[in-house]
């Protein structure tokens, strides 16, 4: 009787103390202050170009504070977005963290946000359009690639610098449409940054605009001072557009790889397994480590 009795004891305690358990580590968790990691924080600039505020997004680097005779290089990001603050931001802390053998140096990113990026990162007022055929209209919407730029070199540097300790290094990464802006700020005023990383550009916009421009560029890329990466994807699976991007981006490219300039260094990486959206992070990732690489 009394073996049974002990039986049911156990059965009847043992569930009590396990709920007294996790309870006490609840209790014990809850104890704890909660920490939000923190990406980056917005800032607002009233712009007198553009006529209207902007926002941007900055993330320091980690040890920021604590290294307070420091200055940083600044990564200027197009389409500076939540979801690409959060990828761009984790991919560089990563990168030059000590668990990734520090294969860049820390940054200050500047995310720039665009809530029109059709028109804030087109340099011509046309519709999208190949070969005839219209894919996107936006000739009512599109051309202020060059009052973008003004306002990126003029206000916001300004701002960015008398913020944050900044060094000399200024880096811009673009994709899409925000490849083609920084394809174009490289030929019309490529000493404006240290570093371009083009990501898989839209090189049928305005039937071939970068590689044309580019005859009328060369003598301004002669004095310039930069380190540039290009990525491709492929594109086949959309048919003759995807091939046709493809191939003037490779004509940028060589184009680009003419110019008789010593400082003026261009890389390239074509991703044959990565269609046009799935390629961006690929790309920033190896154009970081080819542009910025300490090792």
């Amino acid at each position: 009787m009394e073996k049974a009795v002990l039986k049911l004891n156990i059965k009847s305690v043992f569930p009590m103390l396990i709920l007294a358990l996790f309870s006490a580590n609840l209790a014990a968790d809850d104890s704890q202050p909660s920490e939000q990691i923190v990406v980056a924080t917005w800032h607002e600039i009233q712009s007198d170009i553009l006529k209207e505020t902007r926002r941007y997004a900055v993330s320091l680097p980690p040890n920021y504070d604590q290294n307070e005779s420091e200055h940083y290089p600044v990564l200027y990001v197009l389409d500076g977005h939540s979801v690409r603050i959060k990828g761009v931001v984790g991919m560089v802390e990563s990168l030059s963290h000590y668990d990734l053998s520090q294969r860049i140096p820390q940054f200050i990113v500047v995310a720039i946000e665009s809530d029109n990026r059709n028109f804030d990162m087109t340099p011509t007022q046309n519709d999208l359009a190949y070969n005839g055929e219209v894919l996107q209209n936006m000739k009512h919407n599109s051309g202020g690639a060059r009052k973008f730029s003004e306002f990126i070199k003029t206000e916001l540097f300004k701002d960015i610098d008398s913020k944050f300790r900044t060094n000399d290094s200024r880096g811009l990464v673009g994709m899409s449409l925000g490849g083609l802006l920084a394809a174009d700020i490289l030929l019309n005023s490529p000493n404006m940054f240290s570093h371009f990383l083009i990501a898989d550009a839209t090189y049928i916009w305005d039937d071939n605009y970068l590689n044309k421009t580019f005859l009328k560029s060369q003598q301004v890329l002669n004095d310039a001072k930069a380190n540039v990466f290009i990525g491709l994807a492929n594109n086949d699976h959309i048919g003759e557009i995807g091939i046709r991007n493809r191939q003037w981006g490779n004509d940028f490219i060589n184009n680009l790889s003419t110019i008789n300039n010593e400082q003026l260094k261009v890389t390239s990486k074509y991703f044959a397994d990565e269609q046009h959206g799935t390629v961006m992070f690929l790309a920033f990732y190896y154009g970081l480590i080819e542009l910025y690489g300490t090792n």
